[in-house]
């Protein structure tokens, strides 16, 4: 079984000493655990919350949206959402829009149990999460409306006052850009990022040899349709939270099916600069909506076997044969590769094209070398994917 990482964004980057002298230092103070600004990267909302905590944002021309968690926790504690219901929200709309969102939001393993109007002109809807083993969650929804955007902040109850205090100051921090440049879009796209349609999994951060430094990992999409050109953008960061690096790329492959996984990685190839302390992974962009990936044959058309190796120069290797098993022919045949060290943290990513056709009923054999690892490799996996 595969182990999930839920929202991993913001995470120390740690460096690493080498030598044989015993080396004697002062004892490190504490970790800063003041409150940081956090800006969504399309500039639609901020929020002031522990700098210590994880984030995982979507950035869409409809849709901004981030979730946060404490550290050592796989489930978001907060979710903050925007859209642009294009015209200006009057409070007779924000009933409306209410009563819409609990119908197609609020759905499955969520109950609205009351709802109240607050005294800023939001609502709260508290309700019930069905979790893990059967057992609800208490959950707080705030909806507000900002001009012609509305914003949901969605609140997991826990039953520790001290963290309620805490969760409680966070979202009294929540501000709307009213300026923020979203397309309109309704109520349904808010499905997008309560639903967790894409989340990120298995992230790691390692320096290879020639001193290029990555963050690896997956993109799992748990929605209930392929979607292709899944971009990924890493933000390095100091200590004061400011920018100081940044990369971009796309998911590997030709689509990520439902339910299904594509790995990517990043890479700095000046190395991680001596002020980064940190970082933000953000999938989407401010000109990107979820694409809906075409025909995409896999494991349904295509079946192969593989094995590994090691060659000469340390590097890993993967060899084997694919096989049409389809009714027509497959193109651009292209294979993947995702390296795990032991404790499932993806430690390498690439891909290698296979053949640009291959005939129903053919078979092809292939080989992919991984340049570099960050780590002892425990496992891969390999998926090979085709256009029609």
């Amino acid at each position: 079984m595969r182990l999930r990482l839920a929202l991993i964004v913001v995470c120390l980057l740690l460096t690493g000493c080498s030598g044989g002298a015993v080396v004697f230092a002062p004892t490190p103070p504490p970790p800063d655990l003041s409150p940081l600004r956090y800006e969504h990267p399309g500039d639609t909302f901020s929020v002031m919350l522990p700098r210590h905590w994880s984030v995982s944002a979507q950035n869409t021309t409809a849709l901004a949206a981030a979730a946060f968690a404490p550290p050592n926790s796989d489930e978001p504690a907060l979710r903050f959402a925007v859209i642009n219901l294009g015209e200006p929200v009057t409070s007779a709309a924000l009933g409306e829009f209410i009563n819409e969102y609990k119908a197609k939001v609020l759905t499955g393993n969520t109950v609205e149990v009351s709802r109240q109007a607050m005294g800023d002109g939001s609502w709260r809807l508290s309700g019930l999460r069905r979790g893990a083993g059967g057992v609800a969650q208490p959950v707080n929804t705030f909806i507000e409306a900002a001009g012609t955007l509305v914003g949901v902040t969605e609140v997991l109850i826990p039953a520790d006052p001290a963290q309620l205090q805490e969760r409680q100051r966070i979202i009294n921090t929540f501000e709307i850009n009213p300026a923020a440049a979203l397309e309109p879009s309704t109520v349904s796209t808010l499905a997008f990022a309560t639903g967790h349609v894409l989340d990120f999994v298995n992230v790691s951060t390692w320096t290879s040899p020639t001193g290029a430094f990555f963050i690896t990992g997956e993109v799992a999409n748990t929605g209930g349709d392929w979607l292709a050109n899944v971009p990924v953008t890493a933000v390095l960061r100091s200590t004061d939270g400011l920018p100081v690096a940044e990369a971009a790329d796309v998911v590997l492959g030709y689509g990520i099916p439902p339910g299904g996984f594509a790995p990517f990685s990043l890479r700095f190839g000046q190395g991680q600069p001596a002020l980064a302390a940190s970082f933000d992974l953000a999938l989407g962009g401010k000109d990107w909506q979820p694409e809906a990936a075409g025909t995409v044959y896999g494991q349904d058309v295509l079946n192969w076997t593989d094995e590994s190796s090691i060659n000469s120069g340390g590097q890993l290797v993967i060899t084997g044969t694919v096989v049409n098993n389809g009714d027509q022919t497959a193109r651009n045949l292209r294979a993947m590769v995702t390296v795990f060290d032991a404790e499932q943290r993806v430690i390498a990513a690439g891909y290698g094209d296979i053949t640009p056709q291959l005939a129903a009923g053919e078979s092809t054999s292939f080989q992919i070398t991984l340049p570099e690892t960050g780590g002892s490799a425990a496992n891969y996996i390999l998926t090979i994917q085709a256009l029609p």
